[in-house]
């Protein structure tokens, strides 16, 4: 009896410290949207802090030149009857960050992009003058919803010394 009545006071504990749906990345009536990522990095030719949707392989050959430079070699396929592109530039930063899409879902009115920016540790020194220009370059099913990008708040990241 006392074990089964510690399992119902964790679970009891868990459901009421859990974050509630409309505070939790893809609140509810959110689905997750499958995606799979073409590139990422931290090396792009696109200097501002962007987010592009595309639709059209028109776009996807601009955008593809425009983040690879002038002597950019044709970009990956991408099926635009059954697939779009989605991408998230940080702009050049005199840092060292981490960029990524973390997460889609559809709502019933649009779909959301949830990615995140985070400081890696240890920062570089300031005298190396490090800049970057991270970006994250995903495709998922085409869809003619409107797209709204939402950032999401994470701790630094750590990563090793070189």
């Amino acid at each position: 009896m006392q074990v089964a009545g510690r399992v119902l006071f964790v679970g009891l504990a868990l459901t009421l410290l859990a974050p509630r749906a409309t505070g939790a990345p893809g609140g509810s009536g959110a689905a997750v949207v499958p995606f799979v990522t073409i590139e990422s990095g931290k090396a792009s030719s696109i200097q501002e802090p962007a987010t592009m949707v595309i639709r059209s392989q028109a776009d996807w050959l601009a955008l593809w030149r425009q983040h690879k430079g002038p002597a950019a070699g044709p970009p990956p396929s991408v099926h635009f009857d059954r697939t779009m592109v989605i991408a998230v530039f940080g702009g050049t930063v005199r840092r060292s960050i981490a960029l990524a899409i973390s997460r889609i879902t559809r709502e019933p009115d649009r779909l959301v992009v949830w990615y995140m920016v985070a400081d890696t540790r240890p920062l570089p020194q300031p005298d190396q003058g490090m800049t970057a220009t991270p970006f994250h370059i995903v495709r998922l099913a085409r869809s003619a919803l409107p797209v709204t990008f939402l950032p999401v708040k994470t701790p630094p990241v750590q990563r090793t010394s070189p």
